[in-house]
């Protein structure tokens, strides 16, 4: 008899939990990020706006770029970086008691915000263009987002595919940023409106030793809820069961819960690129991808594995497999600071070509992945002339397409450079066929 997944609330009680799970980001680690900020900006101000809460009952991730460099949660806040004096205003909601009995706390209940985020001053909306316009001349330069600011879940292209669709709305079709922008270029017409998306970009690219330790724990947590799902799963579940099997893990783990929404494919749905229904029952002949990952102090994780239903791979689903893998090591292998992303697609091709793969829409045009952070898909276009350096963190994701068979595979890993090369801080148990075959028949959390 299968153990109802809601019973796995009450196993597995020997987890042991981090003792960082869930903190806050270090204030110098926030002051370090400033000062970035502070030398790219001269005598300019910035102006950042925080994600707006949800009409839906989820739980709010705040804006990337203003998490980034404060830490806070409040919806709706702005931050103000004022370069000359080096400043750094917060402003949202003042708290309500109503507030705070059914949202609980915000900035305004934090001691000393000044002590634990070096937050400068601590301000209610309402006094935001009176404060603006004390720290701003005639002709300031003023640093602000003049795209749309990305999400945990989304990249800033993948919003303005969104609100490319949402300008053909008849009445709701002017996204907030583009309102704030207007209304600041009205209020402050001498001013030089910059760009400050790729200031930040380039701070957020290049990871610091903190970052790193929260992305290494986003990838262990992450890969070890997949694993969860691989020994758990036989004929006759539902992707669902696979997706609240890992879900636990990572909740179990700390993590904040999922980095985005779950794909669990199975069968004919794994041809389905972003399949997110996650309800069909598991065949014997079929195989699963799964594609996850947690977020952990906001750091995300973002791992893709394949499997078979029965244990066991077909010939041909085995030779699709084994040449994605071999894709992955191989781009892997070459990950080092100098070679460019050219190479790595050239690398792949070669590895495509030698299994007979050589049309090159079967692997997406020789796409091999995106960076990652604290976004899931992260600032940085990894063009073919875009370079790697030290401290970058990227998911190599090599693709395989059989439009004729309707199959598609793919593996996601994550990558730290180093000086020395690269780290694959999501390998956990390898993704080599032995150690996948083997990891099937361990038992899982359900006892499958």
């Amino acid at each position: 008899m299968r153990i109802p997944v809601i019973l796995i609330l009450i196993l597995s009680l020997s987890y042991s939990v981090p003792l960082s799970a869930q903190h806050s980001i270090p204030k110098q680690e926030l002051m370090d990020r400033r000062e970035k900020l502070f030398q790219k900006i001269g005598e300019g101000i910035g102006i950042l706006w925080g994600a707006e809460l949800p009409n839906t009952p989820t739980r709010f991730n705040q804006a990337p770029d203003l998490y980034y460099l404060c830490g806070l949660e409040d919806p709706n806040a702005i931050l103000l970086v004022v370069g000359n004096t080096k400043e750094v205003i917060f402003f949202s909601k003042k708290a309500t008691e109503r507030d705070l009995r059914w949202n609980g706390p915000t900035a305004w209940t934090i001691p000393s915000i000044k002590t634990s985020h070096g937050i400068d001053q601590l301000r209610p909306y309402e006094d935001f263009w009176e404060v603006l316009a004390q720290k701003c001349g005639p002709e300031t330069t003023i640093y602000l987002p003049l795209d749309p600011i990305d999400k945990i879940d989304k990249a800033r292209d993948e919003v303005y595919h969104t609100e490319f669709q949402l300008l053909k709305h008849p009445i709701k079709n002017t996204p907030f940023w583009r309102k704030a922008v207007s209304t600041i270029r009205e209020v402050f017409p001498l001013a030089s409106l910059q760009n400050i998306n790729p200031l930040l970009d380039e701070l957020r690219q290049i990871k610091t030793p903190y970052e790193i330790e929260q992305l290494k724990m986003s990838g262990k947590i992450g890969i070890e809820g997949v694993e969860e799902a691989i020994k758990d799963t036989k004929p006759g579940l539902y992707e669902y069961e696979l997706e609240a099997i890992t879900s636990f893990h990572y909740t179990k783990m700390g993590a904040r819960g999922a980095a985005f929404a779950p794909i669990v494919a199975s069968g004919p749905m794994t041809y389905t690129i972003h399949y997110e229904a996650n309800n069909r029952k598991l065949e014997k002949d079929d195989y699963v991808l799964m594609d996850y990952g947690c977020n952990y102090n906001y750091y995300t994780s973002d791992i893709t594995r394949v499997w078979p239903v029965s244990g066991k791979f077909t010939m041909e689903e085995e030779k699709m497999y084994q040449c994605i893998l071999d894709a992955r090591n191989a781009i892997i292998t070459s990950m080092k600071p100098g070679v460019s992303f050219g190479e790595l697609r050239a690398i792949a091709y070669e590895v495509y070509k030698k299994n007979g793969y050589t049309d090159k829409k079967l692997s997406w045009d020789g796409y091999i992945g995106h960076f990652i952070g604290i976004s899931v898909h992260d600032v940085g276009n990894p063009d073919d002339s875009c370079i790697l350096k030290a401290g970058m963190v990227f998911n190599v994701e090599p693709v395989l397409d059989d439009p004729i068979k309707k199959r598609h595979m793919r593996l996601e890993d994550t990558v730290l450079i180093t000086e020395q090369g690269a780290i694959n801080l999501t390998e956990g148990v390898s993704a080599e066929l032995p150690a996948i075959y083997k990891l099937m028949k361990q038992k899982g959390l359900t006892g499958n």
